[in-house]
Order: C-alpha cells, then structure tokens, then sequence
C-alpha cells in the first residue's frame, strides 16, 4: 500500500517546512513563475525585435502577439505537465478544473500582464534605443525585487534568490539580444 505524500506518516513528512502562500501554494507559485518568465520574455522579445532596426508599429504588434503566444504556451506547459506528474504518480484529481487549469490560467494571466511592463517604454518614449534600455533595466530590477519576496516568502535566502532570478532573467535578455543579432545580419 502506498502511503500519500501528504500523509503524516509518509517518511518525509518531518522533514517537511509549512509555509502558508498567499492563494495558496500551487496558485502562488504559477503567479510567481507568470511574473518571471513574463518579464525576463517580455524583455527579451523587446530586446530581439529592437535589435533586427524593424519599423516602430512593427516591433509593437510583434511584441505582442510574441508576448500572447509565449503566455499561452508557457500556460499549456504548466496544465500538461502538472497533470502528466500526477498521473504518473496516481495522484490524478477528479477535479483537473481546480487543480490544473486554474493554476495554468492564473499563470497565463500574470505572464500576460507582467509581459506589458516591458513594452510600455516603447509606448511612451520616441528614442527605440532609450527605451529598450530602459525596458531592460526596469525588467532586471523587478525581477531582482520579484526574487527577494519569493526568497522571503519561501523563507529562504532572500538576496541569493533575487540575484539568482535576475541572472537568469539577465541570460534570457541577453539570448534575445543575440538572436536579434543574428536577426538583423541575415
């Protein structure tokens, strides 16, 4: 007989931290990962785009709909492979609505929104290259902000995971760059 991951005599249940999310625990977390993908992507769409010269209305309209097809798909891969986990494991729920889609949408959403942060320089400021700048170092700053309070909320290491989710979101910025490098040399 298998003893559930949640049971109190499942052998790692002492090891295990409680720790209250806001929304709780799946739902937080897809929060979570819809903000830093969707700023670190947003940014990097802005950066590819800006470095391949296209026209202004151009790089907007392809920024967004880059920004809707990533949120999208980065949702599916929550949805399915939440799902797939758990029906590996035979811990499938009968309600997939709570337990899969509500946490993919939720995830969407924030991508979604979060994503936008890095466009609206364009918007308002006519100077491209002032505005990516700007962009970029708005997305960094925030995602280093976005790390601490998950570090703190997670009562981990708050600086090491701010430094490290704005890393990582430097690396994605950075492959945006160069892929609209190589963008515009073709």
């Amino acid at each position: 007989m298998k003893i559930p991951s949640t049971s109190l005599h499942h052998p790692l249940h002492s090891r295990r931290r409680l720790i209250r999310m806001p929304w709780g625990t799946q739902r937080f977390l897809a929060a979570f990962e819809g903000f830093e993908g969707g700023f670190a992507i947003g940014a990097s769409v802005v950066v590819a785009l800006s470095s391949a010269e296209l026209e202004r209305h151009v790089l907007l309209t392809t920024a967004i709909l880059s920004i809707i097809v990533n949120g999208f798909n980065s949702a599916s891969v929550k949805y399915s492979s939440e799902h797939y986990l758990d029906e590996l494991d035979g811990r499938e729920t009968k309600n997939t609505f709570r337990y899969y889609f509500v946490p993919a949408m939720i995830e969407f959403l924030a991508y979604f929104a979060i994503s936008f942060v890095s466009v609206v320089p364009l918007f308002t400021i006519t100077d491209t290259f002032v505005a990516v700048g700007l962009s970029v170092g708005v997305t960094l700053v925030l995602l280093f902000s976005a790390g601490y309070w998950r570090g703190f909320m997670l009562r981990i290491s708050p600086f090491r995971d701010a430094l490290e989710t704005m890393l990582l979101g430097a690396g994605i910025i950075a492959l945006g760059a160069i892929s609209g490098l190589v963008l515009h040399s073709l």
